[in-house]
């Protein structure tokens, strides 16, 4: 699967650590997607699910995380 919009419609922000970029739309402020700032193999994605087709996300196995204060899985 492959995810493509056009760069001039998302701003992006570095706060907390500054190891990832977050990414939201320009128009509506909903975060799209997170990256880390160093990407290496292997290295953990974030993408907001909530913004793609429902029947999509009952098809995906999610995993839940804490990562406000244990920051671990929850399953």
């Amino acid at each position: 699967m492959s995810i493509e919009g056009h760069p001039e419609h998302t701003d992006s922000y570095v706060w907390g650590d500054r190891t990832l970029r977050n990414v939201r739309c320009r128009h509506c402020g909903i975060v799209t997607h997170w990256e880390p700032l160093d990407p290496v193999p292997g290295a953990r994605h974030g993408v907001n699910l909530r913004n793609f087709d429902p029947g999509l996300l009952a098809s995906v196995s999610v995993r839940r995380f804490d990562g406000a204060d244990t920051w671990t899985f929850l399953d």
